[in-house]
């Protein structure tokens, strides 16, 4: 039974927050003289590694710390690989050292800040990029991120000010047209969104952050024809966005191209491994590729990282009522849809729309109706079963009279020709 409606999870925060990880030994860093050369060897020995074996690069990026403990770069590097990790702790204690290396490595304080925001700490990231700005307030990209932050915390005139100074400081800024863009979309004003993201693309259309922006405007005004072509554009300026890949695989699974969905949301969670809504897309994808065992998996892994993910409990349940799955008792499937769309609804509770609670209760009529099929068939089977094995057994019984038989007029015939 194919369903018209599925629980899509879009990255609404990536129109003012797109953090990019990448791996780079950072020029700044490089240039400086004072640099051990066996500091700087582990370092490119690392990037190397870290296309590969992120363990191996760690101890590549310790070796260089190890060496000069004042080396910001292999700091930050370091924080970088933890991150893709997941493990978050180390990750912000290593980029805490590199800025503590060099308070002018202002790459590891947005990174740092990125990650408190990834972690739903959005104070935290405020916090941090105010006290660098303390330190640098001539930096524009620092209030750029400060301004993401506010958008994230729903701080929507802060960020419209923030913005606007620092357009009349450089009229040409990209990240501060990109968020007054974020400003506009947010309280639905698009043309205006439109028309400051287009001013963007003027100054430097190889941005990817634009094309991202520009894609959930188009999302908004009910185009995704249009905002898919825009994500695709994004991802292809930059491979490392785990935001545009989820929202361009969701796409695809809306258009049921799911091997272009899996091929995307695979990538963004091989980039941020803790992104839950990417796992409740790839579910989506994965069960309409029909791999229902892997699409179960992934809803349980959103859950997992996000227990607010309510949309994994709605596409649980209807995975279940939908879909045989390997390993999954015949019967008990059915208990498992009605359990999860029951976890859906008090997940939600009073938030449930009345069409998605008329829909469920259809969905649990449908499992009562399944259920007494599944229990019949498999008593039809029993019964065939049991008729086979009876027959199976009649013809066995008979094979072995009949050898029986055979042996019996063998040896007489035997005992006849000994006799003459």
């Amino acid at each position: 039974m194919k369903r018209v409606v599925e629980q899509l999870a879009l990255t609404a925060s990536a129109l003012c927050l797109v953090v990019s990880i990448q791996f780079t030994a950072h020029a700044e860093g490089e240039a400086k003289s004072n640099i051990n050369p066996t500091a700087k060897r582990f370092l490119l020995e690392g990037n190397t590694r870290a296309q590969t074996d992120l363990e191996a690069a760690i101890q590549s990026y310790q070796n260089a710390i190890t060496a000069d403990a004042k080396f910001a770069a292999a700091h930050y590097n370091l924080a970088v690989v933890y991150e893709r990790q997941s493990k978050y702790s180390e990750a912000a204690k290593a980029y805490e050292a590199a800025i503590q290396a060099d308070d002018g490595y202002l790459a590891a304080v947005e990174n740092l800040a990125n990650l408190a925001l990834r972690q739903n700490q959005p104070k935290a990231a405020e916090q941090i990029l105010l006290n660098a700005i303390r330190r640098h307030p001539a930096d524009l990209g620092l209030r750029n991120r400060l301004i993401s932050v506010w958008l994230a915390s729903e701080k929507i005139n802060a960020a419209e000010t923030e913005a606007k100074k620092i357009l009349k400081a450089d009229e040409k800024n990209i990240g501060a047209l990109v968020n007054l863009a974020s400003v506009f979309y947010r309280r639905g004003q698009y043309e205006l969104a439109t028309s400051v993201l287009i001013r963007a693309r003027e100054v430097d259309a190889s941005v990817a952050n634009i094309w991202i922006n520009q894609g959930f405007v188009y999302l908004a005004q009910g185009d995704k024809t249009k905002a898919a072509e825009t994500f695709a554009k994004a991802t292809a300026l930059r491979d490392d966005l785990p935001e545009a890949h989820n929202n361009l695989g969701a796409l695809y699974v809306e258009a049921h191209d799911y091997e272009g969905a899996i091929k995307s949301l695979e990538r963004a969670v091989a980039l941020y491994p803790m992104f839950a809504k990417a796992y409740v897309n790839l579910g989506n994808a994965l069960k309409g590729a029909k791999r229902y065992k892997e699409a179960r998996d992934a809803y349980q892994r959103a859950l997992e990282l996000d227990s607010e993910e309510h949309e994994s409990l709605f596409n649980l349940g209807l995975l279940f009522l939908d879909n045989a799955i390997d390993g999954v008792d015949r019967l008990e499937r059915w208990q498992f849809a009605t359990d999860n769309f029951n976890k859906y609804l008090a997940a939600v509770g009073d938030n449930v729309t009345p069409e998605t609670a008329e829909k469920i209760e259809g969905y649990k009529v449908e499992v009562e109706r399944g259920l007494k099929r599944e229990k019949r068939r498999i008593k039809s089977e029993k019964r065939r079963a049991e008729r086979k094995a009876r027959k199976k057994a009649r013809e066995a019984k008979k094979a072995e009279e009949a050898r029986k038989a055979a042996e019996q007029e063998t040896k007489a015939g035997a005992e006849t020709e000994t006799k003459e």
